[in-house]
């Protein structure tokens, strides 16, 4: 619904939300001031109150339930990433038992894949599109190669099912980790949220104060609203932004075996 949003830094989303709220409620203000409440006596101001405070807890519950969401969304995003990377370390160190062509086929797709995922997949999800199933290839040879894996002894039948189950697990980090970036709050919360945001503003213009209290108090309600829309924004996609989650543990993964294999070259060299 945003979607300009995503390609400016925080402080930059922080700015535009503050000056559009507090120059919307300002301009409001003085046609509140000329028009609207203008009737209104300073014994109307206890009613008043009692409807702001009424729609202020309603929108705390609200922006607090949707806030409390899009964090266990945004730790589910971290937890799929690690979950990811952690998968793919233990196929790599399980694929050394493994004997050849099978370890460095095995081992060959597992990079592909991660190379994909750091170069590709993020990428896209970081610019707000749909991850390209293609990749997902690479999980299914990894599987098939194992399963025409030749079991001679019960420690062969140990490591092809301790990785067939580790590449299970990379599956569903990855099937995770897709859905979440796919996840995002619907144009209908938004709407709701939006239209909650105004409300809070705008019950303000009812109260019968000094005209410079009034403005101050707007600008405090238009910015606390600036700050709340600011904070949903940053959460609502954690692969997408200035702060997002990183592909740290499948590039760690990656190093390693770009290590391995420059050592293991060094050692055929000098010998």
């Amino acid at each position: 619904m945003f979607e300009f949003l995503y390609h400016m830094s925080d402080a930059l989303i922080f700015l535009f939300m503050v000056i559009m709220t507090v120059i919307f409620s300002l301009f409001l203000i003085v046609l509140n001031k000329i028009f609207i409440f203008y009737k209104l006596r300073y014994k109307d101001n206890t009613t008043t109150a009692s409807i702001s405070s009424l729609i202020g807890i309603i929108y705390g519950v609200l922006a607090g339930l949707v806030c409390l969401y899009l964090m266990t969304n945004n730790d589910h995003a971290s937890d799929a990433a690690l979950s990811e990377g952690t998968a793919a370390a233990n196929i790599y160190h399980g694929s050394r038992w493994l004997k050849e062509p099978l370890q460095q086929q095995l081992q060959t797709d597992l990079k592909n894949y991660i190379t994909n995922v750091i170069t590709v997949e993020w990428p896209e999800m970081t610019e707000g599109k749909t991850v390209n199933v293609e990749n997902g290839y690479n999980i299914t040879k990894m599987s098939d190669a194992l399963i025409k894996y030749p079991i001679i002894t019960q420690a062969d039948v140990m490591i092809v099912n301790n990785l067939i189950q580790e590449i299970k697990n990379l599956y569903k980090a990855r099937q995770q980790r897709i859905q979440i970036n796919d996840n995002q709050l619907s144009p209908e919360i938004w709407e709701v949220i939006l239209i909650s945001t105004i409300l809070i503003i705008v019950i303000n213009y009812a109260f019968r104060v000094s005209f410079y209290l009034h403005v101050f108090g707007i600008t405090v309600f238009a910015f606390m609203a600036a700050a709340i829309l600011f904070l949903l924004v940053t959460l609502d996609r954690p692969f997408q932004g200035e702060f997002i989650v990183e592909p740290d543990a499948l590039q760690a993964v990656l190093d390693l075996m770009n290590h391995d294999a420059k050592s293991n070259t060094d050692v055929i060299r000098s010998g």
